[in-house]
């Protein structure tokens, strides 16, 4: 019998060790169900935390004045302690040189809780350097601002000079003078001139945010001068030189410019016979003199070194700049010479060298320039520049390309054109 019901106790062991556990599970859960029915719930209202948290963060805006510095502003202006100010004008100089800010360049200061946590630099509209401050330590975010580039064209006739042609036509004064540069080794402004020569010009508008933010590059130009038209193209090449070039592709850029400054008149011509206006005697003039007002900047006229820089008897202040092995030109009557030349300076083309005067056997103030070739002296109206570096041949299909439409667009009339990258060199 023992025997008999053993398989029965062990069934009735299961079922009240089931039991037991159910008991426990449904006394815990109406315990936790109770409990919960006493909590309040808690709402958060996350627009007035924000609100709350924005009062705790001041944006304030600096420009910067002249010979001011990173570290002055800072500092001085709003006591931001010096480790923390060294610290970003580190992190500033890994991007930018400090020596780089310019007056009216934009400085923006993020405070949370009075206390520094962004840096936003503002050289131009188009890029801004945002430096945060992190437990980690200074982060640097540099946001680009995308522009839309829109093409535009004027064109204008001449009645008594191009400047007053580009005030009459409306035109910015300063695309007049970009058109003046590009044609400046083959057209002289001042004498070339004459009434009813014409011009037109295509030019990039630069837009940001829908508002017109500044001009870009003149891409192409016609100039009718004396019955001559000249043409010139922008044409930049994969490895970075900039050019105008004709419509063959010639380079219109030369060794030499036309001349060494924006002159008002030539008042002495080259000459082995002149009478001397001060001494009365007649003897060479183997220059130019320009005469334009005291204080007229100076160029070079083309890329060279200096050898010679300060006063020479009769030609007062002078400079002297040897530009190859074969060409010599030489500045006299000088007022001043340009900051940060010396004896063995390298000058570029159109570089400013000083400024006219009337140092030295004068009459008035003026330019005496001179031209040497193999060490004589030429006629410098008459010397006849040789041409840069020209277009290399596996550039020329590309840059047939773009001279086309671009030479489509000037004439024909249109209000805006986008600019088509596809096209056009960066």
């Amino acid at each position: 019998m023992p025997a008999l019901f053993s398989p029965l106790r062990k069934n009735l062991r299961h079922i009240f060790s089931f039991l037991f556990l159910s008991i426990i599970v449904l006394f815990i859960y109406f315990q936790n169900k109770t409990s919960q029915s006493t909590i309040t719930p808690i709402s958060f209202d996350y627009f007035s935390w924000k609100q709350k948290e924005l009062k705790n963060i001041q944006v304030i805006k600096y420009s910067f004045k002249k010979n001011e510095t990173l570290l002055q502003v800072l500092m001085k202006n709003y006591e931001i302690p010096s480790y923390l100010s060294y610290k970003l004008a580190e992190s500033f100089k890994k991007v930018l040189p400090l020596n780089k800010i310019k007056p009216g360049d934009q400085l923006k200061l993020v405070f949370e809780h009075k206390a520094l946590k962004q840096l936003i630099f503002s050289p131009s509209p188009e890029k801004n350097y945002i430096f945060t401050l992190t437990p980690f330590g200074i982060a640097l975010w540099i946001k680009k601002i995308p522009t839309y580039t829109f093409l535009d064209k004027v064109e204008g006739e001449i009645k008594t000079n191009l400047y007053a042609s580009i005030l009459e036509n409306k035109i910015d004064p300063e695309l007049g003078l970009e058109l003046a540069d590009i044609f400046s080794w083959d057209i002289n402004f001042f004498v070339d001139i004459r009434p009813g020569d014409k011009y037109r010009f295509i030019y990039e508008k630069i837009y940001i945010d829908g508002k017109f933010l500044r001009y870009g590059r003149i891409l192409a130009a016609q100039f009718l001068n004396k019955g001559k038209l000249f043409e010139a193209y922008y044409f930049k090449t994969p490895d970075g030189r900039i050019e105008y070039y004709d419509a063959e592709g010639r380079p219109l850029r030369k060794a030499f410019l036309k001349s060494p400054l924006r002159y008002k008149r030539i008042s002495s011509h080259f000459s082995y016979h002149r009478l001397h206006p001060i001494l009365g005697i007649i003897r060479p003039h183997l220059g130019i003199d320009y005469a334009a007002p005291i204080g007229t900047p100076v160029e070079a006229v083309a890329d060279g070194k200096i050898i010679y820089m300060g006063w020479k008897g009769d030609y007062g202040k002078f400079i002297k700049i040897r530009h190859t092995h074969r060409y010599v030109s030489t500045y006299g009557h000088l007022s001043r010479f340009a900051k940060g030349l010396k004896v063995g300076s390298r000058v570029k083309q159109g570089q400013v060298i000083g400024y006219v005067g009337s140092t030295g056997l004068a009459t008035g103030p003026h330019l005496d320039f001179r031209f040497l070739v193999d060490n004589k002296f030429v006629d410098y109206l008459k010397f006849k520049s040789p041409p840069v570096k020209p277009l290399p041949p596996k550039y020329l299909n590309t840059f047939k390309k773009q001279m086309n439409y671009l030479r489509c667009l000037l004439e024909k009339s249109f209000d805006y054109a986008m600019l088509k990258s596809d096209v056009i060199s960066h």
